[in-house]
């Protein structure tokens, strides 16, 4: 039985009490962008475990923290698993083998619900240590490196503290890497972005290209706006429009995914995204900005 998730830390300490309770014999990595699009022929198989991913009909078991409604209750009458609204997908892994075996990774769920739910402090968010920090180096836009994922992921098996996997290497240089973007990112913010109404909107359309950023200190710098639109080029053609709603000013009330669902997009209640093309990009994000308003 094979095991299939997403390299995050959710994903990864789901994987790692997946692993000690169930026999795998091999991991692979993905997207939920991949799994909705079908692109996993090569390395699902029918009767392996999904975990932190939209469901796929040949999951023989499902671990997952999202609302699963929309999903047709046959398809999952042979599904093991637990999967439905939670604050992580570790939460459901934990919460679905009970097992005594796990309680060495009950902190580790926690900060997962943590993760899961944005529940961060402003401290954690501009000057993040331990396991906040090791999770923001699984940042996607850093790449998709599974070796990287199965060091991270071996070093929770390992039992290993945050500060000991901080301490390798191969982390040591994303950490670097992540403070030098966020010196970056943090210059640019304040030239690049303007407050409309209860909308913060940041334009990185420029020549200079975006740095990549942690996606909450705006709501630090902001704190009078209840949710971000962020505007990235794709190749000078399409805009990227990345919606979020505030970690701390907790006001909006707009499912963000749906909205972005009128506009060929998607994403979850809190944040989502879509892309316009060059001609009606202005129109169609000053439309997205007057819904968030009301």
């Amino acid at each position: 039985m094979n095991l299939v998730t997403r390299l995050d830390f959710d994903g990864l300490l789901s994987a790692a009490m997946i692993y000690d309770r169930e026999h795998i014999a091999d991991i692979s990595f993905t997207s939920p962008q991949t799994m909705e699009e079908g692109g996993l022929l090569d390395i699902l198989q029918r009767g392996d475990i999904i975990a932190h991913l939209p469901f796929h009909i040949d999951a023989g078991f499902w671990f997952h923290n999202h609302d699963a409604s929309h999903i047709d209750p046959k398809s999952l009458l042979s599904v093991k698993g637990k999967y439905g609204k939670a604050p992580s997908t570790a939460r459901q892994v934990f919460d679905y083998y009970q097992s005594p075996a796990l309680k060495r990774y009950e902190l580790l769920v926690q900060v997962a619900d943590k993760i899961g739910t944005a529940n961060y402090t402003r401290d954690e968010v501009l000057e993040p240590k331990g396991w906040i920090m090791v999770s923001y180096t699984l940042d996607p836009r850093f790449s998709h490196d599974e070796s990287y994922g199965m060091l991270i992921l071996n070093s929770i098996k390992a039992g290993k503290s945050a500060e000991e996997i901080l301490a390798l290497p191969p982390v040591a240089r994303r950490v670097e890497l992540y403070k030098k973007d966020e010196e970056r990112y943090l210059k640019v913010l304040n030239d690049s972005t303007k407050l409309d109404g209860n909308v913060i909107v940041t334009d990185l359309r420029g020549p200079v290209g975006a740095p990549r950023g942690n996606r909450f200190v705006v709501f630090v710098r902001f704190d009078q706006g209840n949710v971000h639109v962020r505007l990235d080029s794709l190749g000078g053609f399409r805009t990227r429009v990345s919606v979020s709603k505030s970690i701390f000013n907790r006001t909006c009330n707009i499912n963000i995914g749906a909205l972005m669902e009128e506009f060929g997009g998607g994403g979850m209640e809190g944040a989502g995204t879509c892309i316009f093309g060059r001609r009606v990009a202005e129109e169609r994000i000053a439309t997205v900005i007057k819904k968030l308003k009301a």
